[in-house]
């Protein structure tokens, strides 16, 4: 079982065209012992200038692309028998700026 805060690819739809996915990066952001599910957070390539979008300042550590993007209104609970694969961990400096922007 994964960790809040851990990085997985997973399959995630677009957030453009949900009947359209295909796999990303994604961060826990809760995991549900009751039910076995986890909420994943989008994360993208792709530059943003949505109020929502965090830039992830410390990609190295995350083991993600440089420059890319947490996507805090892409949303998807999963779960935990769906295919996720471990990529990294987020830094303790983005963790912060991603639960400020989920509290907006």
């Amino acid at each position: 079982m994964f960790n809040k805060w851990d990085i997985v690819y997973a399959r995630m739809p677009y957030r453009e065209d949900p009947s359209q996915s295909k796999t990303r990066p994604c961060v826990i952001v809760d995991v549900d012992y009751s039910s076995n599910e986890y909420l994943l957070i989008g994360i993208t390539s792709s530059t943003h200038n949505r109020e929502s979008d965090w830039a992830v300042k410390y990609c190295r550590q995350a083991n993600i692309s440089q420059g890319s993007v947490i996507m805090t209104d892409h949303i998807v609970r999963v779960k935990a028998s769906a295919n996720l694969t471990f990529a990294g961990r987020l830094d303790k400096y983005d963790k912060v700026n991603v639960m400020r922007l989920l509290k907006k």
